[in-house]
């Protein structure tokens, strides 16, 4: 089941990052997991992909990826120079990150705390986001115990 606006918990997730963006002054976010899924972006356009490719072969190696699976955290803040990206990045969930791009630098001390307050939200709506292969996916297990 593709994600669009006819998934009311894939809209609501969409215009939180869509929020989030405008009041940090920020470019664009997305919801990204351990294994490089990209889940949900705002502005939902090409020009997010690059963004999101090169964060993920940044931030998200083999064993950042491992260690979230484990229960590790992350915490990135690359207020970078002119010419690279910046962003800022926190994990939830035990394996999802959420990703804040800037169009330059940024107080990443100021922005941390942001991402703190919306986590929450942020966290409860991907939770809430039906499985990707339709409301059957899950199902499997539970009707064989039955």
């Amino acid at each position: 089941m593709p994600l669009s606006d006819e998934i009311p918990e894939w809209k609501a997730l969409r215009d939180a990052l869509r929020d989030l963006v405008a009041r940090a002054g920020g470019r664009a976010a997305a919801v990204v997991d351990a294994s490089g899924s990209l889940f949900c972006t705002w502005p939902v356009e090409a020009s997010v992909l690059p963004l999101a490719a090169r964060f993920l072969d940044r931030e998200l190696t083999e064993p950042r990826c491992l260690a979230l699976r484990r229960g590790g955290r992350l915490l990135a803040a690359h207020p970078a120079a002119p010419g690279e990206d910046s962003y800022l990045a926190a994990s939830f969930g035990g394996i999802y990150v959420l990703v804040l791009w800037f169009d330059g630098p940024f107080d990443p001390d100021f922005q941390k705390a942001r991402l703190r307050r919306e986590l929450p939200r942020i966290e409860a709506l991907t939770a809430a986001l039906p499985p990707p292969d339709g409301p059957q996916a899950g199902e499997g297990a539970a009707k064989q115990r039955a």
